[in-house]
């Protein structure tokens, strides 16, 4: 399992309720991503940052997915480059499953 985390600041202030808008209206292009187990969207509206977390079953598919055309549509997008932080998860407790996964490596 690897995680990316993904932190990007918008250029000027957005609300949260407009920032949720954006988010449902994507959502679907996450669901059944092959290779990706979950994704979170997260915002701090106080310091105007948002924060993405992706968890992939391995490294090379998160590192497939943020292509350079990836980061260059999300630049668009969004008006900012992301940051990105790849980094292997060992475990994962998921208590609405009631289960641990372990990456053993």
């Amino acid at each position: 399992m690897h995680t990316v985390l993904v932190k990007y600041t918008f250029p000027k202030p957005v609300p949260r309720s407009a920032l949720l808008e954006r988010f449902k209206k994507s959502e679907a292009n996450f669901r059944g991503l092959d290779k990706l187990t979950r994704k979170y969207f997260c915002y701090d509206e106080a310091s105007n940052t948002g924060h993405s977390v992706y968890l992939w079953e391995n490294e090379a598919a998160a590192r497939a997915f943020f292509s350079d055309k990836f980061l260059a549509g999300f630049a668009e997008k969004f008006g900012c480059t992301p940051e990105l932080t790849y980094v292997d998860t060992l475990i994962v407790v998921d208590n609405e499953q009631d289960k641990t996964s372990v990456n053993e490596g």
